[in-house]
């Protein structure tokens, strides 16, 4: 079986779909509307013995949405040309995003060959020279052909059976990986949803999950080229007919559980298009074509270059992506193919604009790298870190895989569990502990591990509490049980304020979630603040009460009931607002928003919008 896509394109009319007919005996034109108005509307499918599969795009400019779910997943391009038109503007479009899209390999057609003159042929060709200058297809073979007496269509067939098995293999050991452009239900067998195998394997009773939506399901059979299959690998068509899931539609993708993620905010090299009238400009509306998927969204510019933008994609709705992926820009309106680009990053974690150069540089030194050196480049830019998980999914890989790859420059690396960070970055983050450690031991305090993640909440505790452990190895601290010293610090404390510390948890444990600040305190309790600042902290330390903020101290069963009974409202609701938690923990903002900032910042909340989710460290059981 075959393990190569052709796609067809071209102007409408032109002969694509009576091409594909010739070729195969099959035609593409499925939906009625197509063969009563005899124009492709939607994508159609065929197959070349069983050396390849075919897709037939539409050539109508108002189906190019169509056209480039398509042409996303194809290896090889027939760009098809009439001869008694030329070269039109569907011809040039297409071939634009053919380029945009990253297609290598090709031919071009000419049909209709019947209708003119071998000098008019002559003309054409000249007109096709001209148009595929700089392009992936400047050394293409050109085919004559008649599709309707099949003049010349041999001939075609034989270079593609030929040729088509020696282009290079799509890769089995990345993540699973299938576009959806067609959706449908068999009557006794239920949905079966059509697509590419971009990636990865398909099998029979494999368990699948559906992105977006996270729907799960089972496969209870597979197709390909009529044929039913057991497994189907890269690079093939495939029919999946899946267990127990509705509501399926074009632009989903189909993925192994928890290989891939979803994305509303996308990092990419952008290329514009010259030839058109509008441009893309910094917050300007655009449709983003990626895969089969078609989103709006919003451009935003992070450093502009002649040739090329780096900028943001920031979606209205959540895409399947990864690095490296193609993906097409429309304009809102009047619909236009503005250019088109390649994804760097997927939620890049960017900093406030002007902290920003040296992460958009790290984004510039990625756009032409290959996988090997773009996972490494992009680990690198995380100065907090990433876990092996979200790197293989933002890459399509599996963790071992990442893991393999970084074993090749261990050196430059630290592991802490399943988390990686670059070299680099543990050296600025082991300074800025040590000097947060001198200050705490300057006021008698002596942290924890854990009071120590709270200086650092973008840091995971898995990496402080590896870098900690390095620092203790080279003796440049001192690991007292769960405590974390300088050498030569006080691991005891100041006696003179436990009174205070007694007092000051009192007037905390009394007011639940609405704790009194350290001038209310030192007021209340007629003692200097400096001193009663110095009894918070050492509260702190010795675990009694949590800290967020320069001035906001909890109790230490308050924050673990507030904890608690945020995750429950989670749990059962799906998402939280601020007035939500506020009204259930009998408090006021002041104290609630610090307090799901801080949630959101070690991962137990996400925020979007107006609203909080589980976030990647959410576990309803804590």
């Amino acid at each position: 079986m075959g393990h190569v896509i052709v796609g067809t394109a071209g102007h409408i009319d032109h002969g694509k779909s009576s091409l594909v007919r010739a070729l195969t005996g099959t035609d593409p034109d499925r939906l009625p509307e197509e063969k009563r108005r005899q124009i492709t509307i939607d994508l159609g499918y065929a197959f070349l013995d069983d050396v390849a599969a075919i897709i037939d795009v539409p050539g109508h400019e108002k189906f190019i949405h169509n056209m480039v779910a398509g042409a996303s997943t194809i290896d090889y391009a027939l760009l098809v040309i009439a001869a008694d038109d030329g070269v039109m503007p569907q011809t040039r479009e297409h071939l634009h995003i053919l380029r945009l899209l990253g297609i290598r390999f090709g031919a071009i057609v000419i049909t209709k060959i019947d209708c003119v003159d071998s000098s008019h042929v002559v003309g054409v060709k000249d007109q096709i020279r001209n148009s595929i200058r700089g392009t992936f297809l400047v050394n293409a073979p050109i085919f004559e052909v008649d599709s309707l007496s099949g003049w010349g269509v041999s001939d075609l067939r034989v270079f593609l059976v030929t040729e088509l098995p020696k282009l290079p293999v799509r890769s089995s050991q990345k993540a699973l990986r299938i576009p959806i452009d067609r959706v449908f239900s068999v009557r006794g067998h239920g949905t079966v949803v059509t697509g590419t195998v971009l990636s990865g394997t398909i099998a029979k009773d494999m368990r699948v999950e559906i992105l977006p939506g996270s729907v799960q399901s089972r496969v209870k059979q597979l197709q390909s080229n009529m044929s039913e299959r057991s497994t189907i690998g890269p690079g093939m068509r495939v029919a999946a007919n899946l267990a127990s899931v509705d509501s399926l539609t074009r632009g989903q993708t189909i993925t192994s559980p928890e290989a891939l993620t979803v994305a509303r905010k996308v990092a990419a090299r952008v290329e514009s298009l010259q030839s058109t009238v509008a441009k893309l400009r910094d917050r300007q509306r655009v449709r983003c074509l990626i895969g089969t998927q078609e989103v709006m969204g919003r451009y935003r510019v992070l450093a502009r270059h002649k040739e090329y933008d780096i900028a943001l994609l920031l979606l209205d709705s959540a895409i399947v992506t990864v690095w490296g992926d193609r993906f097409i820009l429309r304009n809102y309106s009047p619909v236009e193919t503005l250019g088109g680009g390649i994804v760097l990053d997927i939620d890049p974690m960017l900093k406030r604009l002007r902290d920003r150069t040296g992460q958009i540089e790290a984004l510039q030194d990625m756009r032409d790298q290959d996988d090997d050196k773009g996972l490494l480049s992009w680990i690198k830019s995380r100065s907090n870190g990433v876990h092996l998980k979200y790197a293989a999914q933002v890459f399509g890989l599996s963790e071992s895989l990442v893991a393999d790859r970084i074993q090749q420059s261990l050196a430059e690396w630290l592991f802490c569990g399943k988390w990686i960070m670059h070299r680099s970055h543990v050296k600025l983050l082991e300074s800025k502990l040590l000097a947060a450690m001198q200050r705490l031991h300057e006021s008698s305090a002596v942290p924890s591990i854990v009071q120590l993640a709270q200086l650092v909440p973008a840091v995971h505790i898995d990496v402080l509490s590896g870098i900690v452990s390095e620092l203790a190895a080279n003796r440049s601290v001192i690991l007292d049980g769960s405590r974390v010293l300088l050498p030569g610090a006080d691991a005891v404390g100041d006696p003179r304020l436990r009174d205070i510390v007694v007092c000051v948890m009192e007037r905390l444990s009394s007011s639940g979630f609405t704790p009194p600040s350290a001038a209310m305190l030192a007021v209340e309790l007629q003692k200097p603040r400096s001193e009663i600042e110095r009894a918070l902290v050492l509260a702190v330390r010795q675990n009694m009460a949590t800290r967020l903020g320069n001035d906001l101290f909890f109790e230490r069963d308050a924050f673990a009931r507030a904890l608690a009974a945020t995750k429950d409202m989670i749990t059962k609701r799906g998402s939280i607002q601020v007035a939500d938690v506020t009204k259930h923990l009998n408090s006021s903002r002041k104290y609630v928003v610090p307090f799901l900032e801080y949630l959101d910042s070690v991962g137990i909340t996400e925020r979007r919008e107006n609203f909080r989710v589980a976030g990647r460290n959410f576990k309803s059981s804590e």
